[in-house]
């Protein structure tokens, strides 16, 4: 049986939570490739939409500004009711995103009964912890499917396409390295996080980008803008290691990550997009751990945590340690983190 309409994803959350929404985007294809798809984000992130998938409707929600309160949230449902949408996946648990997609009337509205906003929507599903979040996400599905008399596809992973301008972006990047069409091999290492308690000392940085030079990879430090100083300073203590932050936006980065031999990144977006275009991630965990559901997806990828009594301590990370120790990443030492990096590239040559 065909479902009815087309069906939009609201999804205004952080960037790592819009890429693994692609997941979504792709799983819907395979199962309806001749229903309509959109996706509601937040300008940041609609750079990474729109590498999703080229027929896909990206429709930008700015609710801190141009579309914020009452008043802009009426604006953007009227929007979506005038549009092909007759269904809604709601990933992202905020009361907005529920009322956004009630005041459009999409029926059925598929979310997880945890979020804020779950008796305003038609369906609710229960938010399975442990399992990774493509599992949850691919749950909604399964939900809408039964509402349809059908079954859904197999959940698929994200797969983002950088496209001819990320790429163009990328090569001036890698000119730093030498030739841009044949650059020698490198690493990407992404230092930055939103939350304090998700980085991994900036000295052990420096340490790990001077053991893979040791290791004949050069070192290209990629990340936001908020990230510049910081890849700049280890730039500047990592010779013929380059910094990419601030330099390049979604699409580029996620080029420069399609040529790249490995990433090693905190517990934060870079894992996903570098596991949607793949590249093999070592990932860092320290307040947080893979069982959330983040865990970077794809061949060779990795990650490393400690076993401590505190861990985990917070779902997103903290500004500050609430022991005062910061033990879940002081002693994660930068020779055990490049010990499972040799480990991983060996890996990805076999």
């Amino acid at each position: 049986m065909n479902p009815p309409g087309g069906v939009l994803l609201v999804q205004t959350a952080f960037p790592g939570d819009v890429i693994l929404a692609a997941g979504l985007v792709r799983t819907l294809r395979a199962g309806w490739p001749e229903r309509p798809v959109g996706i509601v984000v937040r300008p940041d992130t609609e750079p990474i939409a729109r590498m999703m998938d080229p027929a896909l409707e990206v429709i930008v929600y700015d609710k801190r500004s141009a579309d914020r309160g009452a008043a802009g949230l009426g604006a953007l449902a009227a929007r979506l009711r005038a549009g092909p949408w007759s269904a809604a996946l709601v990933p992202h648990r905020s009361l907005r995103s529920a009322l956004l997609v009630r005041r459009a009337r999409l029926r059925p509205a598929v979310g997880f009964e945890l979020g804020a906003g779950a008796l305003l929507l038609t369906d609710r599903v229960p938010y399975r912890r442990g399992v990774h979040e493509v599992a949850r996400n691919h749950d909604l599905l399964k939900a809408l499917a039964r509402r349809w008399g059908a079954e859904a596809p197999p959940p698929l992973p994200p797969l983002l396409v950088a496209g001819a301008e990320g790429r163009r972006e990328a090569a001036r990047v890698l000119a730093g390295l030498g030739d841009p069409e044949r650059p020698p091999p490198f690493a990407a290492l992404a230092p930055g996080s939103v939350w304090a308690t998700k980085r991994w000392p900036v000295g052990y940085w420096a340490v790990l980008g001077l053991e893979l030079v040791r290791r004949d990879l050069r070192v290209v430090w990629v990340g936001g803008p908020a990230d510049t100083g910081l890849t700049r300073s280890l730039a500047q203590a990592v010779p013929g290691s380059v910094a990419a932050a601030g330099r390049l936006g979604w699409p580029g980065t996620a080029a420069l990550l399609e040529r790249a031999r490995l990433l090693v990144a905190n517990d934060s977006a870079p894992v996903h997009l570098a596991s949607a275009v793949g590249c093999p991630v070592l990932a860092l965990f320290g307040p947080t751990v893979p069982g959330f559901g983040f865990a970077p997806l794809g061949r060779g990828s990795r990650s490393v945590g400690l076993a401590l009594a505190c861990r985990p301590c917070r779902l997103h990370g903290s500004r500050r340690c609430p022991e005062g120790h910061f033990r879940c990443l002081l002693d994660l030492t930068p020779s055990a983190v490049a010990g499972v990096a040799a480990d991983t590239l060996a890996a990805r040559s076999s």
